[in-house]
Order: C-alpha cells, then sequence, then structure tokens
C-alpha cells in the first residue's frame, strides 16, 4: 500500500510540475489578451461536446453487455459511467473504470463486470491506436507511428490470446485458471455479434470525435491559424502522450504535446498552451463537475441500501 501511495504522490507532482513549467513559459499578458478576444459561441459548443462524452460512452458500455445478454437500464449504466468519469480524473489508467465492475454484481458477477470493463477498454485504445495512424499520415510525427503501432498490435495481441491461446491448459492455480477463461468468454461473444462490435465500435469512435472536435473549437475561438483537419489529426497523438503512466490521467504529458506538436504547426506558445491545458479542463475537471451529482446520488442510494429498517431488525 506504501508503494501505491509513492507512485500516486509521485505522479501528482509529475503533473503539477510539467503544468507549471508549461504555463511559467507564456506570456501572461498575451494569454489575457487572447482569452477577451475568444469567440465564446465557440467555447459553448465545446462545453456541448463535453456533455455528449458520457452519453457516448454509455452506448460504448451497453454494446459489450449486449453481447453478454445482460441487461442495464440506461440510466443505471449513465451514472456508473459518470462515477467513472469523477474518479479518471483523479486516479491513474482509468482506475476509475473499476466503478462500473460493481455495478455488475447483480447482473452476471463480479468476473462478467470486469470483463465488460477491460473488453470496452481495449477496444476504445485500438480505436485510439487507428486514429493515431490517421493522425501521423497526416501530421508526418514519427513518434506517432510507434505509438500507434505498439498500441494497436497490443491490443490485437490480446484478442488473439483471449481468443485462440488454451488458457484452461495454463499451469496456473484452478481459481485464477477458471477466472482467466471466463474474461476470454467475454471477448469471444462480444465478437460474436456484430451488432454489439458495431455499437460499441461506432460509440467509440464517437467519444473520440467529440473530444477531437472540442479541440478544434478551442483552436477556433482562440482564433488560431491552424487548420481542423491538422488539429483532428493532433488529437490521438496527445492523448497517446498522455497514456504514459507517469502522471494523474495524463495531465502535462498531453498537454506538453499539444503544445508541442501545434507549435510545429506554427501555432503560438500561448495559444498551444491554453488549447491544451482548455482541453484538460473541459474533458477532465469541468467534466467531473458534471458528473458529481450522479456520484453523490448513488452514493445516497448505496447508503440507504445498507441500512436495514428498524421494522425489518425486530
Amino acid at each position: 500500500m506504501t508503494k501505491k501511495r509513492l507512485l500516486g504522490l509521485l505522479s501528482i507532482l509529475v503533473s503539477a510540475g510539467l503544468v507549471i513549467w508549461l504555463v511559467s513559459r507564456v506570456d501572461g499578458a498575451q494569454v489575457v489578451l487572447l482569452w477577451r478576444q475568444s469567440t465564446k459561441g465557440y467555447l459553448l459548443v465545446a462545453f456541448a461536446l463535453t456533455c455528449l462524452a458520457p452519453i457516448f460512452g454509455t452506448l460504448r458500455w451497453k454494446g459489450v453487455l449486449r453481447a453478454q445478454g445482460v441487461y442495464l437500464p440506461y440510466g443505471r449504466a449513465l451514472r456508473a459511467v459518470l462515477m467513472a468519469n469523477v474518479l479518471n480524473s483523479f486516479l491513474p489508467s482509468k482506475g476509475g473504470e473499476m466503478v462500473k465492475a460493481a455495478y455488475l454484481r447483480q447482473h452476471g458477477g463480479l468476473t462478467l463486470g470486469i470483463g465488460s470493463v477491460v473488453l470496452e477498454r481495449f477496444v476504445d485504445l485500438l480505436v485510439l491506436g487507428v486514429l493515431g495512424l490517421v493522425g501521423f499520415t497526416i501530421s508526418g510525427v514519427g513518434w506517432g507511428l510507434v505509438a500507434a503501432g505498439v498500441l494497436v498490435g497490443g491490443v490485437c495481441g490480446v484478442f488473439i490470446v483471449a481468443l485462440w491461446m488454451p488458457l484452461e491448459r495454463l499451469p496456473l492455480p484452478a481459481k485464477l485458471r477458471c477466472k482467466l477463461v471466463e474474461l476470454a468468454q467475454v471477448f469471444y461473444l462480444w465478437l460474436r455479434c456484430p451488432a454489439s462490435v458495431g455499437q460499441t465500435v461506432v460509440s467509440s469512435l464517437a467519444v473520440w470525435s467529440a473530444a477531437a472536435l472540442t479541440v478544434c473549437c478551442l483552436v477556433s475561438a482562440f482564433g488560431l491559424q491552424l487548420d481542423w483537419s491538422a488539429a483532428y489529426a493532433i488529437f490521438p497523438l496527445c492523448v497517446l502522450a498522455g497514456l504514459v503512466p507517469a502522471t494523474v490521467s495524463g495531465v502535462g504529458t498531453r498537454d506538453a504535446a499539444f503544445v508541442a506538436l501545434m507549435m510545429h504547426y506554427g501555432v503560438g506558445r500561448e495559444g498551444a498552451t491554453m488549447v491544451a491545458l482548455g482541453y484538460t479542463a473541459f474533458a477532465y475537471w469541468l467534466l467531473s463537475l458534471l458528473c458529481l451529482p450522479a456520484v453523490g446520488w448513488q452514493l445516497v442510494a448505496w447508503r440507504r441500501t445498507s441500512v436495514v429498517p428498524e421494522s425489518r431488525q425486530d
């Protein structure tokens, strides 16, 4: 536990250090001027796109559950996604996604819940990797090709292991071996249901596209000379940089990648920094604030179900 706490503290320090470093390199007066001259309409569109993320994310998760024969009402699934979004803003490597697995205890068990979250995550990474390859073809950034290629190859490798490796024969403890077989079954059932595959992939693409368009709106809001096609191509490469498990939710590494790539396209440092930190503010901090009421509602609901009524105690 001490090691985890130290790593968590270190990731916070790295994120804070990178953000402070980025902010220290800009001209404050120029930043204020860019904000005053910004087109607020584009900022409102960016806000609307941010609100779409959990809606599409819920459809993505339900696409995985659909293949498992699990029916989870959209409202409950949305609450789980909203809670996960809040925790993902503070935990590394999307640790908040495990909240969704807990929701499935009464709908097939915890193993199914974990399997659905893991599969959804891998599909999401695969879509991101493909977008990264597209981004490389437009931007020509070499490390983007490497990162996207490794990501796509790694996800495909996981699918190969889950579908074709005889996991039941592995020299592992029987209980662990059984859990791995159950997880692999989640992958198998999903691939056998084209409707589920389509819903999951299209919803994942919608989530990433909404996020990329948020960046495009920020570019236009601050009047930066950068085509939307270039901004859309830069986005997946920056998100790939944020996957490095050294910061909290990619804060710092992703922002630094945004600034570096946008400056490569001729955007000024101040404008690039405002877009980078603006995306983090919209997609993580603002989204978390929007999701907080759902967290409070769910905590109250769990509290009510955990308390035994006095009439039952008699």
